[in-house]
């Protein structure tokens, strides 16, 4: 399959055009670690959302979820609980505003102003750093494994060439650019993605045809809700490695999991840096919410996607290569069902959310290496200067490290399933705790890190190396996030708990809640008049409401697609009821706008000079 000589234009434009942008905003990131970064905390919430939405709506992500529809039907839905699809109600609620009030540069600097500066805090920074340092490249990876797949479709090469070649002229302006480049050209990216996915949902949907659908599909397709643990119609299911024969057991780790993932905060990496990013915990809450409704054009995208491949391409070849990979099925379906010079739109839309995943995911790695590995262990007096170049050999150095684990990689489920499931499953229980438990110490959050990273990387080498058939997920999951938990509780209760100087810092800045009665009792202690912005139960309630606004719109737009009008329209009813309700018990309580200079850049130094005192160094 061959691009025209009118595709290829508008491809190769749209490129230009990217990387010019990016090369542009060089100038403007080199300013400093600040800029580079974070875009000296001066972007605007909206843009800050559009970003965050784009960079989640990546090729690699929606060939698996294209895959997941094609095999389970609209049962597919319960595997993306998986990386947390309603997250964005949390960060909407409260987890947006704790990130920005830490005010710090990158989550493994967060953990000084949570554990301090001595040496328990210090070695949870490091656990972080090494674990986002892992997670990132084996992103990397895992999106150069798609990209290879993509690319393989319309270019005469092998996927590892392709996604050499993708990711390598792309990386130029993600290096040169840092985040200013990057969050500029995912507006652009955000508006000609959401365009294509539009256009190309209303495609599907005047393809549909129900009676002829219903013939090539079991009658379970169609339910979203299983009928028991074991689906007559997925057993001997198999498909990227997975057995959805137990499919009760794997939909209650999925929910599990994600349900995990959405108390801890961002796991991506990037998506936290985002949160940062913002003017104040105002914005951060903001951009939480419109983060979440972007997003919702993915869905319609991919099951218009899915029912054309289901309802077949019309050539033998191209429908028996669809069949032995569903994963190919979104570019298998652009490139053979669409006209001249819809294609190159339909492929620079995709290009632009490879390109915010993969930007971001870069940004955000390079972040960690020179904040918490270069700045940090080997040259601690480095100037501006000096920082951000280091930060440009650090992108490039991610990207190949990427592109070096894909050559070993064939399937986008079972990496996937590898970095979310049981890499996600020993970083989750500390993840968990640090926000809502004052004992949880800097030892114990390393320990439970360390440990399921172990456990995660000795998974790999039982299933490789002594398994016939990889450990299910819903064996190796639970027990590796037990293990984790285990871990991280008795390390933190057998070691000295953090300061509780550092602990008041940490509660009367960030507000987390949960189990915090030493740290609150101390600060009221010194301050009686100290209270809350926002009572957590308030929180807790918008955060429900905003679960079943986002998932029923999620959900619609499935139905949508699938002609089922009286669903889709009673679930986009209950998504705007939510709304009137979230406008008075959310949008009305949001913390005030802080006006420039209010934020204290250097409090954060103070805080883990005043632990590290405390804690005798």
């Amino acid at each position: 399959m061959h691009l025209s000589g009118i595709d290829q234009v508008i491809v190769v434009l749209y490129l230009a055009a990217i990387m010019g942008i990016g090369l542009a905003m060089k100038r403007r990131a080199s300013k400093g670690m600040s800029s580079y970064f974070l875009g000296g905390r001066q972007l605007p919430w909206w843009a800050l959302a559009m970003s965050g939405s784009s960079s989640y709506f990546d090729i690699t992500g929606t060939m698996w979820i294209v895959s997941t529809f094609i095999v389970l039907g609209l049962k597919g839905m319960w595997v993306h609980w998986l990386w947390g699809f309603p997250i964005t109600a949390f960060y909407l609620a409260y987890m947006g505003k704790w990130i920005r009030r830490s005010d710090v540069m990158t989550g493994a600097e967060w953990m000084m102003t949570r554990f301090g500066a001595g040496r328990a805090g210090d070695i949870a920074r490091l656990s972080y750093t090494l674990f986002a340092v892992l997670t990132i490249t084996a992103l990397l990876g895992y999106g150069a494994i798609g990209m290879g797949k993509f690319g393989s479709i319309f270019l005469p090469f092998s996927p590892t060439v392709c996604a050499i070649l993708i990711l390598g002229v792309t990386g130029i302006y993600v290096v040169a650019g840092g985040f200013h480049g990057i969050v500029r050209v995912e507006i652009a990216q955000t508006i000609v993605l959401s365009a294509g996915a539009i256009a190309f949902a209303v495609v599907g949907y005047m393809h549909f045809d129900a009676a002829k659908f219903a013939a090539l599909v079991p009658a379970s397709w169609m339910e979203i809700i299983p009928t028991s643990a074991r689906p007559s119609d997925l057993q001997g299911m198999i498909s990227g490695g997975t057995d959805y024969s137990l499919f009760g057991a794997l939909m209650a780790v999925w929910v599990l999991k994600g349900f995990l993932l959405c108390l801890s905060g961002p796991e991506q990496l990037y998506d936290f840096q985002r949160f940062l990013a913002a003017k104040d915990e105002r914005d951060a809450s903001k951009l939480g919410a419109l983060w979440g409704l972007i997003h919702t054009v993915r869905w319609p995208f991919a099951m218009a996607i899915a029912i054309m491949a289901i309802m077949g391409i019309g050539n033998a070849a191209l429908d028996q290569q669809l069949r032995a990979d569903p994963e190919t099925a979104l570019p298998l379906i652009i490139g053979s069902m669409l006209p001249v010079g819809l294609v190159g739109f339909m492929l620079a839309a995709l290009l632009s959310g490879f390109l915010a995943t993969f930007s971001s995911t870069v940004n955000g790695g390079a972040a960690y290496l020179v904040k918490d590995v270069y700045q940090r262990y080997i040259n601690p007096k480095a100037d501006a200067k000096r920082l951000v170049h280091v930060s440009y050999f650090s992108s490039a150095l991610l990207i190949i490290v990427g592109l070096i684990i894909s050559v070993f990689g064939t399937s986008i489920n079972a990496a996937f399933l590898w970095i979310f499931g049981t890499l996600a499953a020993g970083i989750l229980p500390p993840n968990v705790l640090r926000w809502y438990w004052w004992r949880l110490n800097g030892w114990g959050y390393a320990a439970g890190v360390f440990g399921g990273m172990v456990l995660s990387l000795g998974q790999v080498v039982l299933d490789t190396t002594y398994l016939s058939e990889p450990l299910p997920l819903y064996i190796g999951f639970p027990v590796i996030a037990l293990a984790s938990s285990i871990l991280t509780i008795v390390v933190s209760l057998s070691t000295e708990p953090t300061s509780l100087e550092t602990l008041k810092v940490f509660y009367r800045k960030v507000q987390p809640a949960g189990f915090w009665a030493p740290p609150r009792a101390a600060v009221l202690a010194e301050d009686p008049d100290f209270k809350k912005q926002t009572p957590f139960a308030r929180d807790v309630v918008n955060t429900l409401i905003a679960l079943v606004g986002i998932t029923a719109l999620y959900v619609s737009m499935l139905y949508l697609i699938l002609h089922q009008l009286t669903i889709a329209f009673s679930l986009i009813g209950t998504t705007v009821l939510t709304v009137v309700i979230l406008y008075f018990t959310w949008y009305k309580h949001l913390p005030p706008a802080r006006e420039a200079g209010d934020y204290d850049e250097s409090e954060v130094a103070m805080a883990a000079a005043g632990a590290e005192f405390a804690e005798g160094k």
